[in-house]
């Protein structure tokens, strides 16, 4: 089967309006983008993957139902297309969502052959961290670049790449998931098992982690006096930090720290224009770009380093809607994602 492992500049990258939707393990969201990147009727629902694939799936068909339905009557031009974003491993050639760890029961699922089928729009799939660097590199803090790569810092760390001005995705797909990237091999488990991985180290979930740990301890006044006997999580840790806990301030920094490093590492190996840092924490937590910055020229070599800028993300929580404008425009064109294989309805979980 023909599989592009690139894909070509196009100068008209967003011409034509589209639906897009964002499926996340907490919700699915949905809107009408117009070109101009406007987006407008948007819906969401709870995903509630415990209740199975197909559940899941009927409610992601009927929220793109609605929002068309809600573009039509505010006179609204018809999508040409959907552009479905999506938690990967994936295959975006057959649009096969393959299985992805925050959607219980979800393997090689045919997404997008589904979708096509009830919405009747051609439809296309593609993993969010790949959806967000296209939105950044295209119309946001990499634009103009040749050589971009964006970084998503929350529950789990991960990336796209741009390499001379197109998006690597990979043989299996797979490329630009930096947050695996092993920067300490000693370090602790990952959600995948392995040892040392930026995300086990830098990621919410390790800093939740950290800290759960330093509660039983005992370590932090501060942090047993917020959590109350609540679930600590990132955000707790980082409020404690904030009130001066000298001990969660050393969970954030070392995360801040592994974040940095696992860019210098990008640097080294991809010689980058900038990377874009996004995600909650990147988002909400400035000292993260400091630190990054700091690492990138302790860590890179001298050049590329000076060359590399870090930028915070333009687009907060619609990178994932904006990213699939360009994406569904290219691809209606390109005859690489319209294969599609025989639907057997996938797992039911």
């Amino acid at each position: 089967m023909l599989r592009r492992l690139e894909w070509e500049a196009v100068d008209e990258a967003a011409g034509q309006p589209i639906l897009a939707i964002d499926l996340g393990g907490t919700q699915i969201r949905a809107a009408h983008v117009s070109p101009d990147r406007t987006i407008a009727c948007r819906r969401a629902v709870l995903t509630e993957d415990s209740e199975g694939v197909d559940s899941v799936v009927a409610r992601l068909c009927e929220l793109a139902r609605s929002v068309r339905a809600d573009a039509l009557e505010q006179q609204l031009p018809d999508p040409v297309g959907i552009g479905i974003s999506s938690p990967g491993p994936l295959d975006p050639w057959r649009g096969i969502v393959v299985a992805p760890p925050n959607l219980a029961g979800w393997r090689d699922v045919p997404l997008g052959e589904r979708v096509e089928r009830e919405l009747d729009l051609p439809t296309f799939l593609e993993r969010d961290t790949n959806v967000a660097a296209i939105a950044e590199w295209r119309f946001g803090s990499a634009v103009g670049t040749r050589c971009a790569i964006y970084v998503t810092v929350s529950t789990g760390i991960g990336g796209g790449i741009i390499v001379d001005a197109r998006p690597l995705i990979g043989l299996d797909g797979t490329a630009g998931e930096v947050g695996h990237m092993t920067i300490d091999l000693d370090g602790p488990l990952c959600g995948d098992g392995m040892r040392g991985h930026a995300e086990a180290i830098g990621s919410g979930t390790a800093i939740a982690r950290e800290g759960r740990t330093l509660l039983e301890r005992g370590g932090s006044a501060a942090l047993a006096r917020l959590a109350d006997g609540a679930e600590v999580d990132a955000a707790l840790v980082a409020r404690a930090a904030d009130d001066g806990d000298a001990a969660c301030s050393a969970i954030m920094e070392r995360a801040y720290e592994a974040v940095g490093a696992m860019c210098a590492s990008l640097v080294n190996l991809l010689n980058p224009e900038v990377i874009v840092l996004g995600g909650s924490i990147a988002d909400k937590r400035p000292r993260l770009h400091v630190v990054a910055r700091a690492e990138v020229d302790r860590r890179a070599f001298r050049v590329p380093a000076r060359r590399v800028r870090i930028e915070p993300a333009s687009f907060g929580d619609d990178v994932s809607l904006i990213g699939s404008l360009p994406i569904v425009n290219e691809r209606l064109r390109d005859a690489a994602y319209r294969r599609r294989p025989a639907v057997s309805g996938g797992a039911s979980g």
